[in-house]
């Protein structure tokens, strides 16, 4: 992958997290910040337990725009900092952009 390719970052976490977490997407020349507030759909049965989900009301997704080569830094990052390793604290994840238009 080339240096300067970007890559659409998505955080799913509880609200606790937000300030810290945008202010390591900024310290991590993260972009085009987006913050949604929402609260989870699952109710406490068969498919919660199947994926050892707890559920949680209040849910954060944060998404931006991040350079290739930051985004394994923030997944690592999330993974031993902020505990996303243990079940019920977070999803992560990036997508390559192609093609972006502004």
């Amino acid at each position: 992958m080339e240096n300067n390719s970007l890559q659409y970052f998505t955080i799913i976490t509880s609200t606790k997290s937000e300030k810290s977490i945008i202010k390591l997407l900024n310290e991590n020349c993260a972009h085009v910040i987006e913050i949604i507030y929402g609260h989870g759909s699952a109710t406490k049965g068969v498919l919660a337990q199947a994926f050892g989900f707890d559920t949680e009301e209040k849910k954060l997704l944060i998404t931006c725009l991040v350079p290739t080569n930051v985004a394994k830094n923030l997944i690592d990052i999330l993974y031993d900092e902020y505990n996303f390793n243990k079940p019920n604290t977070g999803i992560a994840f990036s997508m390559k952009v192609e093609g972006l238009l502004f």
